[in-house]
């Protein structure tokens, strides 16, 4: 039997570990994008990765005899800059950011619900009706919209006293259902 690997590995195998952190990095990024903003729940998808892999990195550095402390220490580094650097990027470049940050997305728009989106984001009317309720409202046709966010939270927007209703809110928003929608200017005028 090996003994415990404290503090050090060799070189080609802090290479291993600095690679596979990439590759797992994206790898995460992809299989959460695809499986959609309801698995991550509130949690951002980037707070979600890295809480999960930091818990899941330090428990093999700290329990596995084969996995040094540098090895588990290394791996949480490249992981932290790994998120630096997809921030770093989604910031800069609205083109990166569109590939790895999910896009709130409208289900419910002036009382009516959008099926398809809906469908898209695996969500039913009797969440949507519960987001309603929770807003104090009792009828959709109360809402002016319903908007996934890209948490996966729901927010509602209720339907304004006055003629007045701004798009503004709902910039990045997609909309499948709803193609006939005008897009208005900053003052509100079509």
């Amino acid at each position: 039997m090996e003994p415990a690997q404290t503090w050090l590995s060799e070189p080609d195998r802090l290479m291993h570990i600095a690679a596979s952190c990439v590759v797992f990095y994206y790898f995460i990024i992809v299989l959460v994008r695809l499986s959609g903003k309801r698995t991550t729940g509130n949690m951002n998808n980037f707070d979600w990765i890295i809480t999960v892999a930091i818990g899941s990195i330090m428990a093999s550095g700290l329990l596995l005899r084969k996995v040094s402390m540098l090895d588990a220490m290394l791996a949480v580094s490249v992981l932290a800059v790994l998120q630096w650097l997809t921030t770093w990027g989604a910031l800069r470049s609205r083109r990166f950011a569109r590939l790895v940050k999910p896009q709130p997305r409208m289900l419910l728009k002036d009382g009516r619900l959008l099926d398809r989106d809906m469908t898209y984001e695996r969500v039913t009317e009797d969440e949507v009706k519960s987001a309603l309720r929770a807003a104090g409202l009792s009828e959709t046709d109360a809402a002016a919209w319903v908007v996934m966010e890209t948490n996966g939270s729901l927010s509602v927007i209720s339907k304004p006293g006055h003629a007045h209703l701004s798009d503004d809110l709902l910039e990045g928003v997609a909309r499948h259902g709803d193609d006939d929608v005008q897009k208005r200017d900053t003052r509100g005028k079509t």
